[in-house]
């Protein structure tokens, strides 16, 4: 069986990683001072990417019930790098904060994506009969989520 909760959120946080990672890879290339100059395509490249995360992070964290557990290190590490430019001069220390943030987030909707995978693959292990008796008993299958992953 399939759930399309399950599917939307999984489509959601898909893209949500693949965002981050792209951050990721051009917060990287900022923070090497040893890099050629930075072209101005760029500094487009990280700007859109910006303002992608910025549009779509919070209605994705809520989605995934993550917004209080990655809403302040997600703003923070997309205020704390404006541009590419004023990545390349951040200190070592804010560089180093920058870097423990962007992981935070992305190791979070990492463990996330695990989870809402399990839940599919066991969804799908799950008979059409055995899932609708348990509807008609009432059982719920998120009863045996933690707090973390439903949020009621």
């Amino acid at each position: 069986m399939k759930d399309k909760e399950i599917e939307t959120k999984l489509r959601l946080i898909s893209l949500q990683l693949e965002s981050w990672k792209k951050l990721h890879d051009l917060i990287t290339y900022g923070l090497d001072k040893a890099k050629p100059i930075i072209s101005v395509d760029q500094e487009r490249q990280f700007t859109e990417v910006r303002a992608n995360l910025l549009q779509e992070t919070e209605h994705v964290l809520r989605e995934l019930n993550l917004l209080g557990d990655l809403s302040g290190w997600a703003m923070n590490a997309l205020k704390r790098g404006f541009s590419l430019r004023a990545v390349r001069e951040l200190s070592n220390d804010e560089a180093r904060r920058l870097e423990v943030e962007w992981n935070g987030v992305f190791t979070k909707l990492g463990v996330a994506q695990g989870q809402l995978k399990s839940r599919r693959k066991a969804l799908a292990e799950t008979t059409p009969f055995a899932h609708f008796r348990s509807r008609l008993r009432g059982d719920r299958w998120w009863h045996t989520l933690s707090k973390a992953e439903y949020a009621p």
